[in-house]
């Protein structure tokens, strides 16, 4: 769990070395908790921005990311 948040924080682990196992169990996940809210709503904003695009356009740019 450590070595977990010390690659997702980087420099910014020292501020959570202090920290019990219980609250490093509770940041933990809080963290993929948002990562998991960020992932879709990156994919929301992607899915929209691909159908603002023209039909042509959006089955290539679908294919070039990998959709």
């Amino acid at each position: 769990m450590r070595a977990v948040l010390r690659h997702w924080l980087g420099a910014d682990v020292r501020a959570v070395e202090g920290l019990s196992d219980d609250a490093l169990d509770e940041l933990q996940r809080a963290l993929v908790e948002a990562r998991r809210r960020q992932a879709r709503a990156l994919a929301a904003a992607s899915d929209e921005a691909l159908r603002q695009m023209p039909p042509v356009v959006r089955r290539t740019v679908s294919l070039l990311l990998g959709r």
